[in-house]
């Protein structure tokens, strides 16, 4: 009864929560699962030259302005996640969004150039013509810009627009210092508000030889890897990146020469070009897998001999050697070799000691194997090869009638009559269970007493019956 009490303290200091065969948090019936963030960034100017020119305008008059725009800045898309790898064999991956983890962003500035030219009719002389630049626009910052978050891995699009209001750029007042004609005078006014647009939608992610593409709709897809503690993949992100930009100004125009008067005012004069779709590539993540990698040790376990009806423990080290959290589901035996383990984590690089029993039930040698489930990959049963032999108890151990022993230890009777112990645990308070890596003596309980007592007894009668036949035989 005692050693059976020290038994179970034994078990319920070592035991842990039950879990299913398939890891938390890696979703169907996988074994395990790990994880690598991947974060990709891509940044480009505009890919064609944005130069627009309004040509001479309004055509057919006599006084004309003509404004060409540059456009320049830059486009920035951004992504993060995750790489997922779960298993059992092969190894199945997917691609897995951060919360918010997309940022699209547009920063673009325009610069104003202006020409302008007159065919003034003054009816003396003929016309007066003249054509040339109107200095002293002005520098100012016309920027137009945006930055939008979205959800990777966007498959459908994610745009940001980035636009102007409508701004007064320049007054020039138009005098012969500029205009090389005497007596003119007149000026020059323009306003303008200017628009981009850029979207991104992604299309695929690559993995080279070690696995097909991911598209949109597809949840996973197979990957081989290699025995060991960490596997690495490099995916590439593939998508789309468009723009859309357009600038409207709005030109003013008068001279005045000889008393007489010539104005424009043009009410719009748009310009843009889009959108203009273009396939970008990011450079690839790197995302190392770490994999739980579990060793047992020994790999053979003997028992030696072992008297019939008792058991004899002896311990397997279980090392998490891999650079991801392993666990420890089962441990199984066969005949007369179990273990009362039970599911448990591993830690990286981290080890664990599981209770191997051998309990024989009959005499002679005998050999099994202890298979140890854990998450591992790449070899999720590890076996543990175990022997030992069963042997008969000595005739003076044995209770009358019986071939059984009572006792429930191999090993002598020790000095102060107590039973050596192969139990290994935590101290139970007082039960007789030893500290890890020890054997202590301990009462052998009641069947031990109850044994011991037998056996006594069987001598005692022994010798009164040898006495008895002494002095019948003596004169």
């Amino acid at each position: 009864m005692r050693a059976l009490l020290c038994s179970a303290l034994l078990l319920s200091s070592v035991m842990l929560p039950a879990s299913a065969s398939a890891q938390t948090g890696c979703g169907g019936d996988y074994l395990g699962c790990t994880s690598a963030p991947i974060r990709y960034q891509h940044r480009e100017g505009l890919p064609v030259e944005f130069n627009f020119d309004t040509g001479w305008v309004p055509s057919g008059s006599p006084v004309q302005v003509r404004i060409e725009t540059v456009l320049a800045g830059n486009t920035q898309v951004s992504l993060e996640g995750s790489l997922v790898g779960a298993w059992p064999e092969p190894m199945s991956l997917t691609v897995e969004p951060t919360e918010g983890g997309g940022r699209i962003s547009v920063d673009y500035g325009i610069v104003f150039r202006a020409r302008a030219r007159l065919a003034l009719d003054v009816g003396v002389g003929g016309p007066i013509r003249w054509e040339g630049n109107l200095p002293y626009l002005p520098m100012i910052d016309f920027r137009a810009m945006s930055a939008n978050a979205f959800e990777p891995w966007a498959w459908s699009r994610a745009s940001t627009q980035g636009r102007t209001m409508r701004q007064h750029i320049a007054d020039i007042p138009i005098t012969d210092a500029i205009v090389r004609i005497p007596g003119i005078s007149g000026g020059f006014s323009l306003d303008a508000m200017g628009e981009v647009e850029a979207g991104y939608r992604s299309t695929r992610f690559t993995f080279g030889g070690q696995a097909d593409p991911i598209i949109q709709g597809m949840r996973r897809v197979q990957a081989v890897f290699m025995a060991g503690s960490f596997v690495e993949y490099q995916p590439a992100l593939e998508g789309v990146l468009d723009y859309t930009v357009g600038v409207r100004l709005y030109p003013g125009l008068y001279v005045s020469l000889a008393g007489r008067r010539w104005t424009i005012g043009l009410p719009e004069i748009p310009v843009g070009v889009g959108p203009l779709p273009r396939t970008i590539r990011f450079d690839p993540a790197v995302a190392r897998l770490g994999l739980p990698d579990v060793v047992a040790e020994p790999a053979m376990v003997d028992f030696g001999e072992v008297t019939l009806g008792r058991s004899a423990e002896r311990e397997v080290t279980l090392r998490n050697v891999g650079e991801g959290d392993g666990r420890l589901l089962t441990i199984a035996g066969d005949g007369p070799f179990s273990s009362p383990a039970s599911s448990r984590p591993l830690p990286v690089r981290s080890r664990s000691v599981a209770v191997v029993t051998f309990t024989p039930v009959r005499p002679g040698p005998v050999e099994g194997t202890m298979v140890v489930t854990t998450n591992d990959p790449d070899n999720p049963r590890v076996r543990v090869a175990v022997r030992g032999v069963g042997v008969e108890p000595p005739p003076e151990m044995l209770d009358a009638g019986s071939a059984v022993p009572v006792e429930v230890d191999a090993g002598e009777v020790a000095d102060d009559g107590g039973v050596p112990s192969t139990l290994t645990g935590v101290d139970d308070g007082g039960c007789g269970c030893s500290v890890p890596g020890q054997t202590r003596k301990a009462p052998g309980g009641m069947a031990a007493l109850l044994g011991i007592g037998v056996w006594g007894a069987a001598r005692r009668s022994r010798r009164g019956a040898s006495k008895r036949r002494k002095t019948e035989e003596s004169p």
